[in-house]
């Protein structure tokens, strides 16, 4: 009876244990799953990093330079200084950490990916890409992907950082639309976000192999090739040999122990407007200019012939007829930035004198926005050189002490450049001259920062204070200079003006109440750029009634006309007056060449 009685128990027990086998089998094979899964995901993420290194710019090969983590352990503080700042991120390696965008679904349908390990594009037919390099971490960074031929082609969407969104890539630049523009680091961007950067293009076989000795702007492109220097220096008796020389270390250069010009030169190689001797064997292979060769050796600095006669930039002009208007006022002051050495050599503090980049200027010391030494943020940068019992007075500046009005670098390098959206510093000093205004176009510092001013009341003071004629051709019931510029300006002047009517000092001297109301005419501009500027301007006046735009979105006419109604009777123009400088637009093509 026992074994009767325990059959069905046994039977259970069978039951149970087929089960069990079942379950494990079906959990060996999920797990098998999941572990084909794994295997899959670390095999795709090789492979997705592999082609990203292999799309990296490679290392120069058998060349004299060393890179800066050879640096780093003799001079930390230094190292620690230029890792800081925003020379060296110019462009790196597109790392997780280093990638500042979101993950974003863009109007076109494509997609900007983040992963742990780096970011991927993915283009609006589902085409992946790894996302190589990035330039930029301040105000934008850009993203590169690599092509099937080996060349860096810039993602048509770029990341606003203060704005924490993409727009089209071509909005970031003041030229004209154009769908089909693209951006390649290879052929442009290499010259001056990398050190010693080799393009490697051949347009005879259309072959492409970049190679720099590091992304970005590090070490040895200011103190030059390092090599032999770190070779000196790893035994006691060279560093002894060194530390003896009495010109000194001839291993490594040190630009503050260089002239004026030579010191200035060397930020000249990428801050100038320069012209290749040999472009074609340049983009083949490199330059092999470095710190401390004259820059004359390689390329020409170009100034404006209404400063300087130089024959040979005819050619230039016959290749390229847009050249000058790309890049300077008609007079020959640099309209662009990042091309401050052109400016720097036109001024009169650099005529005779000993005024460089470093006079104002740090790597090591300075701040990390302008690279401005400790002092030369203000009045300092002046005063080192004038008197400041002299020139930092009322008596002089016919301001209150505190107002901007009172500063030097605003009344004589006001912000009359245009770059990475917005208006910067001109380094050529100058005085405001309402003639010249005239004449030219290029805004003065006074009608800057007085944005509800004629250039007839300017010049009024001018000649009160100064002694400065007054011009024929302006009268005292002509609309604000600013206004003029906002709204019948060229492209360039549109910018320019549209940035003013939202800067502080401006708004301090002006009033706040009127501006954003003429911006709204800017948000149909022809030019990408001078939205995006018109819209940020009148978001920073009016808050939320402008309303913030999505990621690739520009301000448009229908946005202007939606937000009409809250225009004001403040403004300092009626709406005829508007209407007519509208209609007089100077519709000139400006590509500024940034």
């Amino acid at each position: 009876m026992e074994p009767a009685e325990d059959a069905p128990v046994a039977r259970r027990s069978a039951r149970g244990r087929a089960w069990r086998i079942a379950a494990l089998a079906g959990l060996a094979g999920l797990a098998g799953a999941a572990s084909l899964a794994r295997v899959q995901r670390i095999d795709a993420r090789t492979q997705w990093l592999q082609a990203r290194a292999d799309a990296t710019p490679g290392p120069r090969a058998r060349d004299r330079y060393v890179g800066s983590q050879r640096c780093r352990a003799c001079h930390p503080t230094a190292w620690q200084s230029w890792h800081h700042s925003f020379h060296r991120t110019m462009t790196q390696r597109a790392d997780a950490d280093v990638v500042l965008a979101h993950d974003a679904t863009l109007p076109d349908g494509s997609r900007v990916q983040r992963t742990d390990v780096g970011a991927s594009w993915i283009d609006g037919q589902g085409t992946l890409r790894p996302i190589v390099m990035t330039t930029g971490a301040h105000h934008m960074q850009i993203y590169w992907t690599a092509q099937d031929d080996g060349v860096l082609q810039a993602v048509p969407w770029a990341w606003l950082v203060d704005d924490a969104r993409f727009v089209p890539n071509e909005a970031t630049l003041l030229r004209p639309h154009d769908d089909g523009v693209v951006y390649t680091w290879n052929r442009v961007c290499i010259r001056c976000h990398a050190v010693a950067g080799a393009p490697g293009w051949d347009e005879r076989t259309a072959e492409v192999d970049t190679r720099t000795a590091e992304l970005g702007i590090a070490c040895e492109a200011c103190h030059g090739p390092g090599r032999r220097h770190a070779e000196t220096h790893a035994t006691p008796w060279g560093r002894a040999r060194a530390r003896a020389d009495e010109g000194g270390d001839p291993s490594i250069v040190h630009p503050a122990k260089l002239s004026a010009s030579a010191s200035s030169e060397i930020c000249g190689q990428c801050h100038g407007i320069t012209v290749a001797h040999d472009e074609a064997a340049w983009l083949r292979r490199g330059s092999t200019h470095a710190p401390p060769d004259p820059l004359a050796d390689t390329a020409a600095l170009v100034r404006h012939p209404a400063r300087a006669d130089q024959p040979w930039l005819d050619d230039v002009l016959a290749d390229d007829a847009d050249f000058l208007v790309d890049r300077y006022w008609s007079d020959g002051m640099v309209r662009v930035t990042g091309r401050e050495l052109g400016a720097l050599v036109d001024s009169p503090c650099a005529k005779g004198g000993e005024l460089s980049c470093l006079s104002c200027h740090s790597l090591h010391e300075g701040t990390r926005a302008d690279q401005l030494a400790p002092g030369m943020d203000g009045d300092g940068a002046c005063t080192q050189c004038h008197d400041a019992e002299r020139w930092a007075t009322r008596d002089h500046t016919h301001h209150d002490p505190g107002s901007a009005g009172a500063r030097c670098l605003d009344c004589h390098m006001p912000r009359t450049s245009w770059g990475l959206l917005g208006a910067v510093r001109s380094h050529e000093v100058s005085s405001p001259d309402v003639a010249t205004s005239r004449a030219v176009g290029r805004p003065d510092a006074c009608s800057l920062c007085h944005l509800d001013r004629s250039l007839d009341w300017t010049a009024q003071w001018l000649q009160r204070w100064y002694g400065r004629p007054r011009p024929d051709g302006i009268a005292p019931d002509d609309p604000p200079a600013a206004v003029q510029w906002l709204l019948a300006g060229d492209a360039g002047q549109r910018a320019i003006a549209a940035w003013h009517m939202a800067w502080p000092p401006a708004l301090a001297a002006s009033g706040a109440d009127w501006q954003a109301a003429l911006l709204l005419e800017l948000f149909a501009d022809p030019y990408p750029a001078v939205r995006l500027v018109a819209h940020r301007s009148a978001r920073a006046i009016a808050g939320d009634r402008v309303p913030a735009l999505a990621d690739g979105v520009l301000p448009d006419a229908d946005l202007a006309a939606r937000l009409r109604p809250w225009r004001t009777a403040a403004s300092p123009v009626t709406d005829y007056a508007i209407r007519a400088m509208l209609a007089a637009r100077d519709d000139r093509r400006i590509a500024l060449a940034e």
